[in-house]
């Protein structure tokens, strides 16, 4: 059997969306003098949303897991403080910040939580 070029072309594009890339790459230090590139974009607002999730769980925090926060508030301000993106790049990162924020959420809290010793 056949297929003509439209079903292949849908096809191909139904594929390609299933395999959402959430590659991160954390931007280098700069001073705003630069676009990021998508993966770079994601690390920063996916970052973004991670540390704002466990800001509130400093409060009653060990002085180790603050420092840790506080470690990587630095270096999110360090690539990401000034940046500017295409907004295609940041439509879609936002698209998919809004599909896998729970997730980054968790992953946020989990960062800087204390393991229990056994």
């Amino acid at each position: 059997m056949r297929l003509s070029a439209a079903p292949m072309l849908l096809l191909a594009l139904i594929l390609g969306a299933c395999g959402d890339d959430l590659t991160e790459t954390k931007p280098p230090e700069h001073g705003g003098d630069r676009s990021l590139s998508r993966a770079e974009l994601r690390w920063c607002m996916f970052n973004d949303i991670r540390i704002e999730a466990a800001r509130p769980d400093m409060r009653g925090a060990k002085q180790g897991q603050v420092q840790a926060f506080n470690a990587a508030v630095t270096e999110w301000n360090q690539g990401c403080r000034r940046y500017r993106y295409s907004r295609s790049d940041r439509d879609a990162v936002q698209r998919q910040v809004t599909e896998h924020r729970a997730a980054l959420e968790a992953e946020g809290k989990a960062r800087f939580a204390v393991t229990p010793v056994p």
